[in-house]
């Protein structure tokens, strides 16, 4: 009888076990399963680029950066292997400098897989992030790309020269009243 408890004993104990290695491995895949990062490039230079790779599950990844005069920004996201429901947005950091905030403002949203398409926005100087998201059911990989071009700001010289040439217009329409 003593022989039996101590087997049934034993018995639940491995079972207590096996379940334990079975939790622990259901998290350690559901962690394979997902891709996050988040990545910063600082001040934007004029291109800015990055690849994403998965052995599949779940992507969301964050690429901040700032911009130190109002730009024009131009960006697309290319999709390598089997990733569905790819959506991309761009978003401003909010006033609490944490990015994925309530108070962050959103720019735009767009999808991609396919053909690359390239989406331009014109942006103030500030702190801003793209969002990816996607859901590989393999191994795959994407890759976005953001292109910034500062507004020219004119010089004094111009500001100069159309004030001479629009003297110049009224000189000549003057004298043409005269005559």
């Amino acid at each position: 009888m003593i022989s039996a408890v101590v087997l049934d004993r034993q018995s639940q104990e491995l079972r207590m076990k096996l379940k334990s290695i079975a939790a622990a491995s259901m998290v350690a895949f559901t962690a394979l399963g997902s891709h996050a990062a988040d990545t910063s490039w600082g001040s934007h230079a004029l291109l800015e680029s990055a690849l994403g790779l998965t052995a599949g599950g779940v992507i969301f990844d964050t690429f901040s950066f700032s911009l130190g005069a109002q730009s024009s920004v131009a960006s697309s996201v290319t999709s390598l292997g089997p990733i569905g429901a790819g959506t991309y947005s761009l978003f401003s950091v909010g006033n609490d400098g944490l990015v994925g905030t309530p108070d962050d403002q959103g720019f735009g949203a767009w999808t991609y897989g396919g053909a690359p398409v390239v989406h331009t926005v014109s942006l103030a100087a500030g702190n801003y992030y793209y969002s990816v998201f996607g859901i590989a059911s393999g191994a795959a990989a994407y890759s976005i790309n953001s292109a910034a071009t500062a507004a020219p700001v004119p010089e004094p010289e111009t500001y100069a020269l159309l004030a001479a040439g629009l003297g110049m217009v009224g000189f000549i329409a003057s004298r043409r009243r005269r005559d």
